[in-house]
């Protein structure tokens, strides 16, 4: 977990593109199953790709807001890793009340999550914790704290908590990374 790696101008000119530029949609599907299009799967949230790529030379998404983002990841890719990472892809999630994350993994293999919380204002009673779970036990749990970013390996199972409170939505950026040996 790390702390205060953004300043509250960069984190509000972030949010700012999420709540004008960026129009979530609700297919986003946490673990999918089918093929060739991901239908099914854990849960489904709303949220947008920003960027992905199947291979080293073979992009599948970039979204025209994607810029930010990309400065965001340098920034933490400049402060907390000291190898070479390879950026397979950036998601915005988003949760509001009672839209509680079922668990889930966001990998197979050696892939990284990073996720970011992107909200620039947020109290500890409107809830929005991050768990790290096994089974029914919560074994780390995280506040949702502005800029905050928790790093965490892709095949662990995790969820997001809601908003606890009507009208606040509760967005996170999710880098996944592949560490370069």
């Amino acid at each position: 977990m790390i702390d205060d790696l953004f300043d509250l101008s960069f984190i509000t000119s972030l949010e700012d593109i999420l709540l004008d530029k960026v129009p979530v949609i609700s297919t986003n599907i946490a673990n999918p199953k089918s093929w060739p299009t991901s239908r099914t799967g854990g849960h489904r949230f709303f949220g947008i790709p920003i960027f992905s790529r199947v291979g080293i030379n073979r992009i599948d998404c970039l979204h025209e807001q994607a810029e930010k983002f990309f400065d965001a990841f340098e920034i933490i890719e400049d402060h907390v890793f000291d190898v070479p990472i390879y950026l397979r892809r950036i998601d915005i999630n988003l949760q509001y009340y009672g839209m509680e994350g079922s668990t889930h993994i966001d990998a197979k293999d050696k892939e990284l999550t990073v996720m970011l919380m992107n909200n620039s204002q947020w109290k500890p009673e409107w809830g929005g914790q991050f768990q790290l779970v096994d089974g029914d036990t919560v074994v780390e749990e995280h506040d949702y704290v502005p800029g905050r970013v928790i790093i965490f390996p892709g095949n662990i199972p995790h969820r997001g908590l809601a908003p606890k409170v009507p009208s606040i939505f509760r967005y996170t950026t999710v880098f996944r990374i592949i560490p370069n040996d």
